[in-house]
């Protein structure tokens, strides 16, 4: 290694990455919790394996920061031998609960598709997909556990023994990962195409789940960051690849809650126009030199320059520099306001619809 690159570092980027997508995956799964409350609807077997998920993820989101903290994301001939040997233990640590966290994502996803598509096509789907998540998972764990013979030899390389080729026991891993994922994400296209709803909504409804591609994107990009590996400077070359194991699993978790979100959109877009109506008919603005400041069952309140006139239902308004003219404002037809001023604009206002 070049003595002049001994000192660089990654680490300032690894530690934000990890963060922000661990936030981000508690900020839409609690998303996710508010929509089911709002749709009155109990937690089902899919929101329970994701909440397993979403722990998992962020146990190897904790179990990364304390990599970083020890010395992951610098050159290992820097590290002290005191804190590579934790840094060995962490990674050992990470493999088993990275494969576990990504099998019970993708279980929460077949768990979420069976609730939401109670069709034979896609339970035969779920189970053999889950069938073949459950046997990765199995496989992985075992090999990421009994990877060197002693066992303690993963977590302290200068025992005697043997090892697998990492390398080529992270690459199996990568690419049955990321096919299973494909899988899952096309497993409803089908039946969503086929539903009795326009194209764009059949379509919306498509990129909802399709969201879920960045996991995808997110487990081949960490695929190919295997092969700069390099065992002999474990804390540089796999710094990278360990922190994207974090964002894939967090937009893991991310992707399962997205088509469970709608009843948070409809509540908050309804409060929003709610927000909005009201406004419209408290408050109208008016060019120039005044403002209409009040409407309100026949009431108004005209503010121009340093005079108020008070326009209330029934009565003829007065002002002595200016021509008011009022219609509509009996008291059996309150609520909609026709009002000319001298050197105002013309303002009418009635019940929801306000013009200036």
């Amino acid at each position: 290694m070049d003595p002049n690159h001994a000192h660089e570092s990654t680490q300032p980027k690894q530690r934000i990455t990890t963060i922000v997508f661990a936030v981000l995956a508690i900020f839409f799964f609690v998303l996710r919790i508010v929509a089911r409350h709002l749709k009155q609807v109990h937690l089902g077997a899919d929101d329970f394996t994701l909440i397993a998920g979403l722990i998992f993820t962020l146990t190897i989101a904790g179990v990364n920061l304390a990599c970083i903290e020890y010395g992951m994301g610098t050159h290992t001939s820097i590290i002290h031998p005191v804190d590579l040997s934790m840094v060995f233990k962490l990674i050992y640590a990470f493999e088993p609960l990275y494969i576990t966290t990504a099998g019970t994502i993708k279980f929460a996803v077949l768990l979420m598709y069976n609730r939401i598509f109670p069709v034979r096509f896609i339970k035969i789907g779920g189970s053999i997909l889950g069938a073949i998540t459950l046997a990765w998972v199995i496989a992985m764990d075992f090999l990421a556990i009994f990877q060197c013979w002693p066992i303690a030899k993963g977590f302290n390389p200068m025992l005697p023994g043997n090892c697998i080729v990492l390398k080529g026991a992270l690459i199996g891993n990568g690419v049955p990962n990321f096919v299973v994922d494909m899988c899952i994400l096309a497993l409803p296209v089908k039946l969503i195409w086929g539903l009795q709803a326009s194209l764009w909504h059949r379509v919306s409804i498509i990129c909802v789940f399709l969201t879920g591609s960045f996991v995808v994107i997110a487990s081949i990009y960490r695929f190919s960051l295997i092969f700069i590996f390099d065992i002999t400077d474990v804390a540089w070359t796999l710094a990278d690849a360990q922190t994207w194991c974090v964002v894939e699993s967090a937009a893991g978790v991310i992707s399962a809650c997205l088509p469970t979100l709608a009843p948070v959109i409809k509540h908050f877009t309804k409060g929003l126009a709610s927000t909005a109506r009201s406004l419209s008919k408290s408050n109208l603005t008016q060019s120039g030199t005044g403002v209409i400041s009040h409407v309100d069952a026949g009431e108004a309140g005209l503010i121009g320059g340093d005079h108020k006139v008070t326009i209330t239902a029934g009565e003829a308004p007065h002002h002595s520099d200016g021509n008011y003219s009022l219609a509509d404002m009996s008291p059996n037809n309150r609520g909609s306001l026709h009002l000319k001023a001298k050197g105002w604009t013309m303002i009418s206002a009635e019940t929801d619809r306000v013009s200036t």
